[in-house]
């Protein structure tokens, strides 16, 4: 990526902001907020931050929630399948890495999921749980609603748990 300048980022967003409708400035707002909430230490990655992604992990269960917004619509103006997989991913992936030893963290292996509806409600659910916890590879579940409960897709996933890279 070419480092810019912050003259270049004025330059290009009086060029957005002309250009704008009301929905690009809903992502927009939405997008930078984000970045805010970024650096003000409330999110520590920047998907997270651009989803404003919240989580809930307990020691056998997670919730995570993103608001349904223009920023994960695709074409139908329905959530993106890839961003219900993100957030279940997350769920799952967040709660099998809390559950492991200190020092150690978890990757994604593999992921299965199931969409079975969509909606244009406002808040996606993703509640992860065990299936299965190994010494060296963990398997979960995840269920995807809004928030009336309307069950919008399944998810399976299998992780393996590896050593912590050193902080650099």
């Amino acid at each position: 990526m070419v480092p810019s300048s912050k003259g270049q980022l004025e330059q290009l967003l009086a060029e957005i902001l002309q250009h704008s409708t009301a929905e690009d400035e809903e992502v927009l707002l939405h997008l930078l907020s984000g970045l805010r909430d970024k650096q003000e230490g409330i999110h520590r990655r920047y998907i997270n931050a651009a989803l404003h992604m919240v989580g809930k992990f307990e020691t056998e269960v997670s919730e995570v929630r993103i608001p349904i917004t223009p920023v994960i619509h695709n074409t139908i103006k329905v959530p993106h399948g890839g961003i219900i997989a993100t957030i279940a991913d997350a769920a799952m992936g967040g709660l099998a890495s809390r559950s492991v030893p200190e020092g150690y963290n978890v990757v994604t292996t593999n992921m299965n999921i199931s969409y079975i509806a969509t909606t244009t409600n406002k808040e996606l659910i993703a509640r992860g749980r065990f299936v299965h916890k190994g010494r060296q590879t963990l398997v979960m579940e995840c269920d995807i609603e809004d928030e009336t409960g309307r069950k919008l897709a399944i998810a399976t996933g299998s992780f393996f748990v590896i050593q912590r890279r050193p902080q650099t």
